[in-house]
């Protein structure tokens, strides 16, 4: 009651969108914001537009940018207390500021200057943007922080580390092989499966180490919670009504409030830019110029390895002998506690992020290709220049941080390009941590040649698609990718026409259809052919849609989780939930083992492989579909028509403050009827230990489709709105659009720009 009487004192406390503001621009800059909040700028220079980007974000997500850049910096618990000390302690050992420092270093000097007019136009929309300090700051009883360039490199390296393919799953395949030994892992270990399209045993002591790592990443989720996933293709005229290839792409990311992303159009007089960037940067990972249009999803090349070290002192062992480490004290100031000093420690591998740092139990560290600083991530600055496939992979030639696969459509065609620094590894496949004593352990000094990457031209089949799937390639670029289920669903539905337009893609984004089900069904219902309970009738009827409205789909995702939790518990008794996919942080809740078991399931429904259970496969099929018919029961009622799947798993889009009931009701959303899964195009993975909980892993963070040359009409949609106040209009504006698998346009032509523009806002140079 304090907390809304508060906020009710405070009122709705909107930025100002309409007059003129002085600002550190070097001539006035127009900013245009349309019916969704949405801001369309104009300015003669770079430096002034980047501005004016960073003006409006802060405007707009000011907590949300503050939250990210002390996540950067380790100072989460200066502002949240005790709770933070743990992110803090990760952020200071990896060294996402240092990292943040020396990328800046390393631009060139024009793209740093473009940074840091950037964040500064992040201070001033904080500063003079109107509206004072956001609510979340009144309820914590702080002032935003001074934001910086490194800050917004930093962060590239925060998201680097979440959407790594699998340093923990490194983790997970250590804690099977410790508590439930090798065989464990063989019997359990999905490995990719070949029908899908690709685009020693360590003891107790590595055990402790886990824990002790596992500790140190407790406490992120509230702050800082992205899942990994997505789907882009690229459709050519061959296919499309027009004869204009088309793209679509929706990155997938957890349901937090305010988004992932933030919409915008930028001109100059020599370029133009128009989609979603990420909050506390300028990076434009979705959208479109005046010529081309990309999208984005995961690469997953395994970019990052852990190592178990041998530390003795501020030194740690190679081949015999002792190598002496980079240490710095560094102390972590506790909002309402006591201040807390760690050592932190970079060996020649990377830093160290296990807190023990003597006795027989080692430490854990670090090894990412993302954390060496390069000027590549100047190439995000330049996009509104591309003009051709050929020069965005010029462009992204260095991109030296997460990972992507970058689907491309424009006149000359449709391409598709991997990006991201692949390491040459010594012994081992990055599966799991290997000894760092033994240099034949290290990485090579050199990385797999950009060039070498895989890219693909104008294909003869008429699109590219990927969906965080393997990846063909001459070089080994990890073990981790995701099943190839929604690729394999991507493929089928492109090919099955030729009269492709906008509309259809954006329809095809909410396809729900489950290729699982299709392979595994006569081999479900042959176990289960004289049940007559609720739940069989059900499975036996269902059409393989996971729709809101499908009380089959209910019995199936349920089924699913449980036969799946059966068979990891015959095999691991003591490690089963992390070979389901539990996760060592609330930063990344679950590893990609849990969006990986469906392929797994699928192969040991149809071999049945003998041993597995006493009563046979058929009686396990069975117990599991009538143990989904209970927990339906128990959740929604006898009545099968309230088994719906939208109605007992819905989805709520959470904000960080929403973690307090009494700020949930403000800051929340929800709940929405949503189907689908892991491998379904419009997806909600399912938790194999808690079927019905929140699908908090990924769903569609953002829809986008678009048409080459009818850039007016392009589509857009947040699971939200562009504002992070609660009080905006604009807070939730475009859920209804991205429910129903519609979108917003953002104007491109001077007289839809004027046509559209609800509030006019001028930057204007601040007097000596």
């Amino acid at each position: 009651m304090i907390a809304r009487a508060l906020l009710r004192a405070a009122g709705r406390r909107l930025p100002r969108l309409d007059g003129r503001v002085p600002a550190a621009v070097r001539a006035a800059v127009e900013i245009r914001r349309d019916r969704f909040g949405v801001p369309n700028i104009a300015a003669a220079t770079d430096e002034d537009a980047w501005f004016a980007l960073g003006f409006c974000q802060g405007q707009d997500r000011a907590f949300q940018i503050e939250t990210r850049a002390r996540v950067v910096r380790g100072t989460v618990a200066a502002l949240i207390g005790v709770d933070g000390v743990a992110i803090d302690r990760l952020s200071r050992r990896i060294g996402f500021a240092r990292y943040g420092t020396a990328a800046l270093a390393a631009l060139k000097a024009d793209d740093r200057a473009r940074l840091e007019a950037f964040a500064a136009g992040v201070n001033a929309g904080m500063d003079a943007g109107g509206g004072g300090r956001s609510h979340e700051f009144l309820l914590l009883r702080v002032r935003p922080t001074r934001f910086t360039a490194s800050d917004a490199l930093g962060f590239l390296a925060v998201q680097s580390f979440a959407l790594a393919s699998n340093w923990d799953v490194e983790l997970a395949r250590l804690r099977m092989l410790a508590l439930d030994g090798p065989a464990a892992v063989a019997d359990l270990h999905p490995s990719y499966p070949a029908r899908h399209p690709a685009s020693d045993r360590p003891g107790a002591p590595a055990l402790r180490v886990i824990d002790a790592l596992a500790e140190d990443l407790a406490a992120a989720g509230h702050l800082f919670a992205p899942g990994g996933g997505s789907n882009n293709w690229a459709i050519a005229g061959s296919r499309t009504t027009s004869g204009r290839p088309i793209l679509g792409n929706d990155p997938h990311l957890a349901p937090m409030l305010p988004p992932h992303w933030y919409l915008a159009r930028i001109s100059t007089p020599e370029w133009s830019l128009c989609g979603a960037a990420v909050p506390a940067t300028p990076v434009f990972g979705v959208g479109h110029n005046d010529h081309v249009a990309w999208g984005v999803t995961a690469g997953l090349i395994d970019d990052t390895d852990l190592f178990v070290e041998t530390v003795e002192g501020a030194a740690v062992r190679r081949d015999g002998r002792l190598v002496a480490c980079e240490t710095r004290i560094e102390t972590i100031t506790v909002r309402g506690g006591s201040d807390e000093t760690i050592t932190v420690m970079v060996t020649d591998r990377g830093p160290i992020v296990g807190p023990a740092f003597d006795g027989p139990f080692g430490a854990l560290s670090l090894a990412a290709t993302w954390l060496r600083p390069g000027p590549g991530l100047g190439a995000a600055l330049h996009l509104g220049r591309v003009r051709t496939f050929t020069d965005l992979q010029y462009r992204f030639r260095e991109w030296p941080t997460v990972a992507l696969n970058v689907a491309y459509a424009g006149p000359d065609g449709i391409g598709w390009q991997l990006v991201g620094e692949a390491p040459i590894r010594g012994r081992g496949g990055g599966t799991i941590p290997q000894d760092a004593s033994d240099p034949a352990t290290a990485w090579h000094p050199r990385r797999i040649p950009a060039a070498e990457l895989p890219a693909v031209s104008n294909p003869d089949s008429g699109f590219v698609a990927t969906a965080n799937n393997l990846p063909a390639s001459d070089h080994y670029l990890g073990s981790d990718f995701l099943d190839g289920y929604r690729v394999a669903r991507i493929t089928e539905l492109l090919a099955a026409r030729r009269n492709w337009d906008v509309a259809a893609v954006l329809r095809m984004q909410l396809d729900q259809q489950s290729l699982p089900w299709r392979e595994m069904r006569s081999r479900v219902l042959a176990a289960i052919s004289g049940e007559e309970a609720p739940a069989a009738v059900l499975l036996r009827a269902w059409d393989g849609r996971v729709t809101a409205d499908s009380a089959g789909a209910a019995v199936f995702e349920v089924f699913a989780a449980h036969l799946a939790c059966r068979i990891a518990e015959r095999r691991a008794p003591h490690s089963a939930r992390y070979a389901l996919g539990t996760g060592f942080t609330p930063l990344v809740p679950m590893t990609g083992l849990a969006v990986r078991r469906f392929s797994h399931l699928v192969d040991l429904v149809l071999a049945q492989p003998e041993g597995w259970f006493d009563d046979g496969w058929d009686a396990a099929i069975a117990e599991s579909v009538r143990h989904a018919g209970a927990v339906l029961t128990t959740r929604a009622g006898s009545d099968p028509a309230r088994w719906a799947w939208g109605a007992v798993r819905p989805l709520r889009l959470r904000h960080p403050l929403g973690a307090r009931p009494v700020l949930a009701a403000i800051y929340d959303l929800g709940p929405f009827s949503h189907g689908g899964d892991a491998n379904t195009l419009n997806p909600a993975p399912v938790n194999p230990l808690d079927p019905l909980a929140n699908p908090d892993f990924a769903i569609a963070s953002l829809r986008f489709a678009v048409e080459v040359g009818a850039w007016q009409h392009a589509r857009f949609a947040l699971p939200g709105g562009q504002s992070g106040n609660p009080y905006s209009p604009h807070y939730a504006d475009q859920v209804d659009l991205w429910l129903r698998g519609d979108g917003l346009t953002i104007a491109v032509t001077p007289a839809d720009v004027h046509r559209t523009t609800r509030h006019t806002l001028i930057l204007e140079p601040a007097p000596s």
